[in-house]
């Protein structure tokens, strides 16, 4: 016995591992604590541990990271939300065992990391990419006064739009229409469609893509659209399931199954179909779960859907 040493009682051990004292005795059953004397219980009327000892435990049991709680209070989000990017695959979290049970745990360089990936996505989420008064809209074409097409509406680094010019010149947003530049195709004003789901597009910027915006515009309007931007240049579309009677060249068409990473796209007799991977679940719940349901998805921002899917991908894993 090294008598230097600071000693503590059972109760103050059980202080400092936030436990209950019948739990130190089950450390010391299991061997992970080690008391000073073996035989000290009928003594003292407790058993004296080094707590230093102690303190090595309390490290050794303390969490394993940042649970998905800490990090929906830390970020802001509904923890819904938070499963929901883990399951994505853009919040890295594992799976550990915890005081008997499995949690989720982040590591703080993670949260770290992800919080600055989360800003930046929101900076970047298209949610200006329309412009309802002058009916413009990112990626889309323009004639020169010449009836020259081939001019487009681009976004610089800091995500301001201008147009880009077919001899390469910048023309300033505030100046496209005095510099007697018109869109090529009105965007028509679609109302929301009632369809689940989208099908979801990645592409990187060339006039090919261009021109598949300006597709998506006329046939889908942009109440139907979501645009976001990431910093690696691509940028992801979101569409309505939608049956595109117009034509569609060969090179989109081509462009549209190579981007595809959500949905389906398939020729029919009638056009081209586009549709989300949403297939209907009908299930009937008591009105109190309903309920609590209902209020989860109002707090974490998501409709009931989208709440209820990154609940069941949670249980049984997001299919790919």
């Amino acid at each position: 016995m090294d008598k230097e040493r600071e000693m503590i009682t059972t109760n103050e051990a059980a202080e400092i591992l936030k436990v209950k004292p019948s739990t130190i005795h089950k450390y010391v059953k299991q061997g992970e604590l080690k008391p000073v004397y073996e035989d000290n219980w009928h003594i003292d009327n407790t058993k004296l541990f080094y707590k230093e000892e102690v303190e090595e435990l309390k490290q050794k049991k303390g969490k394993p990271g940042i649970t998905t709680g800490e990090a929906s209070k830390l970020l802001g989000l509904h923890t819904a939300t938070i499963f929901q990017y883990i399951q994505q695959g853009l919040l890295a979290a594992e799976k550990k065992l915890y005081k008997g049970r499995e949690f989720y745990f982040i590591s703080p360089e993670e949260l770290e990391r992800f919080k600055s990936y989360y800003e930046e996505q929101k900076r970047n989420e298209g949610k200006d990419f329309y412009d309802k008064d002058k009916n413009y809209a990112w990626y889309q074409e323009f004639l020169s006064p010449e009836g020259k097409d081939s001019n487009f509406l681009l976004l610089n680094e800091e995500l301001q739009p201008y147009l880009q010019s077919q001899n390469g010149e910048q023309i300033p947003y505030e100046e496209i229409e005095k510099a007697g530049y018109k869109p090529v195709k009105k965007i028509p004003d679609i109302g929301y469609k009632t369809q689940k789901g989208f099908a979801k597009f990645q592409f990187t910027e060339s006039q090919e893509f261009y021109r598949t915006m300006g597709l998506f515009y006329s046939t889908l309007g942009p109440k139907n659209i979501k645009v976001f931007l990431d910093k690696e240049n691509k940028i992801t579309v979101e569409v309505k399931p939608i049956l595109i009677k117009d034509y569609i060249p060969g090179y989109i068409f081509s462009l549209l199954e190579e981007s595809l990473i959500e949905g389906d796209i398939s020729k029919r007799l009638e056009g081209v179909f586009i549709d989300s991977d949403l297939e209907v679940l009908a299930i009937a719940i008591p009105s109190e779960l309903k309920r609590k349901i209902k209020e989860d998805a109002a707090k974490s921002k998501n409709t009931i859907e989208e709440l209820v899917i990154s609940i069941l991908e949670d249980k049984y894993g997001r299919l790919q």
